[in-house]
């Protein structure tokens, strides 16, 4: 499928070229046009839309349609067209969920991974409460709830990916829950979601650093520097997945302080971490090794940062210095033919990585990001 953009290249050129003109002394003021976050969400959406099925070319691990990569992309996707009212993305992702009849990844009824593209099928239906939409998903989060895996959360134990033992299940999988939670009416989601989210959090979270660690096996590894390894795409999938977990979360549950709080703290420390030009990079502490921007940390982030804003738990003066040298940077990364660059290889640990460098969840997370700055403009106005 090919979409074509009157003068892309021009727009996204454009786009970038105001993105770069402040510099990081000068005063940020949260006016970003929305048209222009439009045109370039939509650019990144359609490229990746239209490079969709070559993917796997350039990849060492092959993915299915319904695997996590593709399903934060699918997720990612279908909530900015539903939101931007991009009929032909919505289409798009509506053949991708009926190709495969609505399922979550098949074969584990346990991994986190396997029900991210339930995201996808979650706004499939709130657009259109057909129940053959969520059916599937409804019967594999059944199962885990009535059959609760307990094996131990260490990453070397035998079978601990049955629970979220690494970090980066902590976007996958609770986000989801709670969404259908909500969608269902039924508390059983939250409250599974809920004691397995501390669960790992107890395991995984340094209160320190204010960061998490990808999982046991980094505790005592370090960066070249001294400093201890903490991924940048890691940290950005927990952050991430806080934004996504505190939408769905009612307002009144117990733990809804708790999550509140991990969010600003979190939020607080990232901020501190972000680079001159509005970038994170592939290890939050030595940066020095990885010197590259990286661009899934930086649009999970920026999503987090925006909404935090929009929904009033980060302070506009403090926080959106860093929210919008984020989007920009994003912006700046995106080729003229809307190809986002700079995107870490699936992995599990900081990499070096190149500008040619590019992954579907990169994309996913930047049209997250660019709805909540489409919110924020439109707010303003």
């Amino acid at each position: 499928m090919k979409k074509t953009f009157p003068a892309l290249a021009a727009i996204v050129l454009a786009i970038g070229a105001k993105a770069q003109q402040p510099s990081s002394g000068e005063p940020f003021s949260g006016e970003i046009d929305r048209a222009e976050v439009a045109k370039v969400a939509g650019a990144v959406a359609h490229w990746q839309i239209d490079h969709f099925a070559t993917m796997d070319d350039t990849r060492k691990y092959k993915q299915s349609d319904l695997s996590w990569a593709n399903g934060v992309f699918l997720g990612g996707l279908a909530d900015w067209a539903a939101f931007a009212g991009d009929a032909q993305a919505m289409k798009w992702c509506g053949e991708v969920a009926k190709r495969n009849f609505f399922q979550p990844a098949p074969n584990r009824m346990y991994h986190a991974d396997d029900i991210a593209v339930s995201m996808l099928y979650a706004v499939m239906y709130e657009q259109n409460p057909d129940f053959k939409t969520i059916a599937p998903t409804l019967a594999r989060l059944d199962f885990q709830i009535n059959y609760p895996s307990k094996v131990s959360l260490l990453f070397d134990q035998p079978g601990s990916q049955d629970r979220w033992s690494w970090c980066d299940a902590l976007y996958m999988a609770p986000p989801v829950f709670m969404r259908v939670a909500k969608i269902m009416g039924n508390e059983r989601y939250i409250d599974h979601a809920d004691k397995e989210f501390w669960a790992t959090y107890d395991l995984l979270y340094d209160k320190s650093e204010r960061l998490f660690f990808r999982d046991s096996r980094y505790f005592d590894q370090r960066e070249a520097n001294g400093q201890k390894i903490f991924w940048g795409r890691g940290n950005g999938w927990v952050i991430g997945g806080l934004a996504w977990i505190l939408q769905y979360l009612p307002a009144d549950h117990p733990s809804r302080p708790r999550y509140v709080t991990l969010f600003q703290d979190m939020c607080t420390r990232l901020a501190s971490l972000q680079d001159k030009e509005g970038y994170w990079h592939p290890s939050l502490l030595d940066p020095a090794s990885y010197p590259m921007p990286e661009t899934s940390a930086t649009a999970l982030n920026t999503y987090a940062l925006w909404w935090g804003i929009n929904n009033k738990l980060l302070y506009v003066k403090k926080f959106m210095p860093a929210a919008e040298r984020g989007w920009k940077a994003l912006v700046r990364a995106v080729g003229a033919d809307g190809r986002l660059g700079w995107v870490q290889p699936i992995g599990a640990d900081p990499k070096a990585i190149s500008a040619d460098m590019t992954e579907v969840y990169g994309p996913g997370a930047m049209l997250l990001a660019a709805k909540q700055v489409s919110i924020y403009s439109a707010n303003k106005k």
